[in-house]
């Protein structure tokens, strides 16, 4: 594998809190590693075990880690953009404030990591399990979640324009602020979802479940609901719908 690090940096300026005589940007992979502020760009590093790795600040544009075991690994304010994490287990990563734009994260595991102020537009997280991550004010316009599942994410203010979600699972998620204009939410389980101030202009939430979910002050204009369950959602203007509701709030 050293082979493929030999186009790596020998040193980067390093943080304040970062010794240079500890991040040693040709060192082999391995868990704990500390490529803090590397040229990793290109790197191939698919299936590798950097669990609890120090990747902070640096450059991933391109690189491959499809299948990577990365749990507890560092990646805030990475540049990462066309990345391949597909299958890579991230679970209690912290990601905040990286730049994912057009990555490949389909299918993997983000459960309890951390990402908020990240950006992932137009970026594949198909199938991802996601469960309790954080993606506070996270920018993710076009992005691909079908069939993800995040239930109780927290995505307060979220940038989620176009966001491609089909059948997604956002069980008691909090969107409370976020701004969903245009997405795809069809046939997706939102249960007890906050929604609350969130922009659901041209919102497609045909075959959704939104059984108890909270759209005080939302704008609904333009949305679909058509064939979505609503029973004791609580509406935009705050009057809970029957337990029956389907399609409308009744």
């Amino acid at each position: 594998m050293r082979r493929h690090l030999c186009r790596f940096a020998a040193v980067a300026m390093l943080g304040a809190s970062v010794s240079p005589a500890l991040a040693t940007c040709n060192d082999a992979p391995a868990p704990g590693v500390n490529w803090f502020n590397c040229d990793l760009s290109e790197a191939q590093l698919a299936g590798e075990d950097l669990e609890g790795a120090v990747l902070g600040r640096s450059q991933l544009e391109g690189a491959n880690l499809e299948g990577a075991h990365l749990r507890r690994a560092d990646l805030t304010s990475v540049s990462a953009a066309g990345i391949n994490l597909r299958d890579a287990n991230l679970s209690r990563a912290r990601l905040s404030s990286g730049d994912f734009t057009d990555a490949d994260l389909s299918g993997s595991d983000l459960r309890d990591a951390r990402a908020g102020r990240t950006q992932f537009e137009r970026a594949r997280l198909d199938g991802i399990t996601a469960t309790d991550i954080d993606l506070n004010s996270t920018r993710m316009r076009g992005a691909s979640l079908q069939d993800a599942d995040l239930s109780g994410a927290s995505l307060r203010r979220a940038g989620l324009r176009d966001l491609q979600a089909a059948g997604a699972n956002l069980s008691g998620a909090d969107l409370n602020g976020a701004d969903l204009e245009g997405a795809d939410l069809s046939g997706a389980k939102m249960r007890q979802v906050d929604l609350r101030n969130a922009n659901l202009v041209d919102v497609d939430f045909s075959g959704a479940e939104l059984g108890r979910a909270d759209l005080r002050g939302t704008d609904l204009s333009g949305a679909d609901f058509s064939d979505a369950g609503l029973g004791s959602t609580l509406w935009t203007d705050g009057r809970r719908c029957r337990p029956t509701s389907v399609g409308e709030c009744e």
